[in-house]
């Protein structure tokens, strides 16, 4: 089975490796180019309400049956802090909702400490990144469909306990610890949880590679085309220093 799967991948990837290093470096530029675009197109354009909710409500279940003291409480505006343009542009995109911004909260009322699960908390950077890199990248649009549909089913299963281990942490670091709420947060979430993102990304993009999507060629590919160009510059600095 692993030796069909990787003559199908050698067999897709073959033609844009065999490609002219000028055609090559074109393909990057412009695939890489598109995929930043496309990831951030389907991160902050489409409303996440429903998935804000479904992994508030699941991580408080979690919660609750690890015998948290936590309750539902209210709503918390999800904004984008300053006044610059960036800002300005995400909190008009994010503002095109029917529920004008606002995201589920959690609270321990013993601890004082209110968590919203905001659009970030959904895992769908990730997400609409590894979305794009599927579109990119070449493979039959069958393997491209089901890639997309496991690595969604596990990013946002592996999302509901990412999130609850970070909330839980950082309760159980200001009840056993006494540390503050920053710190705690900054131990569970920082320190602790962005690892385990990062890990789960790439277990994701294994995930996608099995169902027959080889996007790590596309970043192989990307990095090559990358590193080419450095010792184009670098050769040519060298040169010019050497006629001087």
């Amino acid at each position: 089975m692993n030796e069909k799967l990787d003559l199908s991948n050698e067999l897709e990837m073959r033609d844009i490796f065999d490609l002219s290093p000028r055609n090559k470096h074109l393909f990057s530029l412009l695939s890489f180019i598109f995929v930043v675009l496309l990831t951030v197109a389907l991160y902050l354009i489409p409303d996440y309400y429903f998935l804000e909710r479904i992994t508030s409500d699941v991580v408080f279940r979690i919660l609750k049956i690890y015998q948290y003291d936590v309750r539902f409480d209210g709503y918390y505006i999800d904004t984008e802090e300053g006044k610059g343009f960036f800002a300005a542009i995400i909190n008009f995109l994010t503002g095109l909702d029917a529920h004008n911004a606002q995201t589920p909260a959690i609270k321990s009322p013993s601890l004082d400490r209110r968590f919203a699960i905001v659009r970030a908390c959904t895992g769908m950077q990730a997400g609409a990144l590894l979305m794009a890199l599927i579109m990119v990248t070449p493979a039959r649009l069958r393997n491209k469909i089901k890639g997309t549909f496991w690595v969604l089913v596990a990013l946002i299963i592996g999302n509901f306990l990412r999130i609850a281990l970070d909330i839980g942490m950082s309760l159980t670091l200001m009840e056993n610890f006494g540390l503050n709420g920053d710190t705690s947060w900054t131990w569970s979430h920082e320190v602790i949880g962005k690892p385990i993102g990062f890990f789960g990304t790439i277990f994701f993009a294994l995930i996608i590679e099995r169902q027959g999507v080889p996007i790590l060629n596309t970043i192989s590919l990307w990095i090559d085309s990358f590193l080419d160009l450095t010792n184009r510059i670098t050769t040519s600095i060298a040169n010019k220093i050497k006629k001087k």
